[in-house]
């Protein structure tokens, strides 16, 4: 009876154990199966990546996503692209596919500059004959703290007048740190004669230019939105009353950050946003800022909802603060974060399969003559793959000298020597010297 107890107990511990040993062994195997070797001259790249279907006929563009900055290093000076013979293929970086051609300032002369006691400043721009068309302009002036209204129209003979803009905000809060927008944006025409009304009724205005800026010649296509990070964040339930804050942490620093984005419920409001990053969450540095609006003009609602971050590489923690003054928080707001979109552009050969190769803090940026010679003519049709999982690196090798790769070694290697000298010390002030043992 004993014996057969014992029996069945052993065989209990026998299946326990293949139990838990064989999702062990499934985890193993999958790791395996998620490992690829590299040629050997790519072995110092951590993670790949295949490059699904790639079109040899046209030019072909990948979208990197947040796996990809994560894990690459130096603002992802380490991409490479390798083919199935471990060759490498040239690439293109970009934010954007087509960059959208750069604006131009159109010359402008200052006709006039006066102030409406109790109602507004008013300045009358002159374009000149035969201005190109344009559709906003920036306001310079030296006032440092302000948030105020500004009305625009237009005319060809300055007399007539016609308005494109009847009510848009220009703002500066150097009090905060912030630098506020002074870019007005306005209907498209191409009058020789503006009139920019700024509204302030207690003194005048100073402005001591307008910049009136080109449209573009050529229409192109909306720009894609920010790749999301984080979406409808609650604020953060501690915070000083005066403003309403998020702290934000991106799980790595290696992931930049585009813009944020806020959702409210509040049907008009006028508010600054500053922005701080940290690397500990305890010493923070300003890195920016920006306003957020919405209000009702001619029966139409204009409101714009973001604050730019331009894209800034190393911060781990962010923290986003509405400064709310004496007016209450915004009602319902929330907060998604964005992080910008890279594009990969190349032309893949015939018959060749493709990988994305990355993970190396000791790799630079490469030099292609692509960056040069890439044209991407309007219209032109392009073919944009798909990126498979991806893969650790089977063969890895790590490029860190043996000192980087094993930094206790040195700790250990100078507490042995301090031992040692310390023991050698000691047995020589133990053993007497030849003269006292004469003695």
């Amino acid at each position: 009876m004993r014996n057969g107890q014992k029996n069945k107990r052993k065989m209990t511990r026998k299946m326990n154990r293949r139990f838990f040993c064989f999702p062990l062994l499934l985890a193993t195997l999958g790791a395996a199966a998620m490992a690829i070797d590299l040629p050997s001259a790519w072995r110092p790249w951590r993670y790949s990546r295949p490059i699904e279907s790639p079109r040899a006929d046209t030019l072909n563009y990948i979208t990197l996503d947040r796996q990809v900055f994560s894990h690459s290093e130096n603002q992802l000076a380490d991409l490479r692209i390798i083919d199935d013979s471990g060759q490498q293929l040239p690439y293109e970086l970009r934010s954007e596919i087509a960059p959208p051609p750069a604006p131009v300032r159109l010359p402008t002369t200052l006709r006039e500059n006066s102030f409406v006691p109790g109602q507004f400043t008013q300045v009358i721009v002159d374009l000149g004959e035969r201005p190109r068309f344009h559709n906003n302009f920036r306001v310079q002036t030296t006032e440092s703290d302000f948030i105020n209204w500004v009305q625009v129209a237009a005319s060809d003979d300055a007399h007539v007048w016609r308005m494109v803009n009847s009510h848009a905000p220009i703002s500066r809060f150097r009090k905060d740190n912030l630098e506020g927008n002074q870019t007005i944006r306005y209907s498209e025409n191409n009058a020789r004669y503006l009139r920019v009304r700024i509204q302030e009724a207690g003194h005048s205005f100073q402005v001591s230019d307008i910049e009136v800026f080109s449209s573009p010649e050529t229409k192109t296509a909306r720009p894609a939105e920010p790749a999301p990070l984080f979406a409808s964040l609650d604020p953060d339930t501690a915070g000083e009353g005066s403003q309403t804050q998020w702290t934000v942490d991106l799980g790595s620093s290696n992931v930049p950050v585009a813009k944020f984005k806020f959702e409210t419920s509040q049907p008009e409001f006028y508010r600054a946003v500053r922005i701080l990053t940290s690397n500990d969450q305890n010493e923070w540095q300003f890195a920016g800022g920006g306003e957020i609006h919405r209000y009702v003009a001619g029966g139409k609602t204009e409101e714009s909802l973001a604050a730019q971050s331009y894209e800034l590489w190393g911060p781990r923690y962010w923290r986003v603060e509405v400064l709310n003054g004496n007016d209450a928080p915004l009602s319902g707001v929330r907060l998604s974060v964005a992080m910008p979109l890279r594009f990969v552009l190349f032309h893949p050969e015939p018959n060749r399969s493709y990988r994305l190769i990355y993970s190396n803090a000791r790799a630079h940026a490469p030099q292609y003559d692509l960056a040069r010679t890439l044209q991407i003519p309007a219209l032109q049709a392009m073919y944009h793959p798909g990126l498979g999982p991806e893969e650790d690196t089977a063969n890895y090798a790590d490029p860190r000298p043996f000192s980087e790769r094993h930094p206790n070694l040195l700790w250990i290697a100078l507490g042995v020597a301090v031992v040692l000298l310390g023991y050698s010390a000691l047995r020589a002030f133990r053993t007497p010297s030849s003269a006292e043992e004469e003695k």
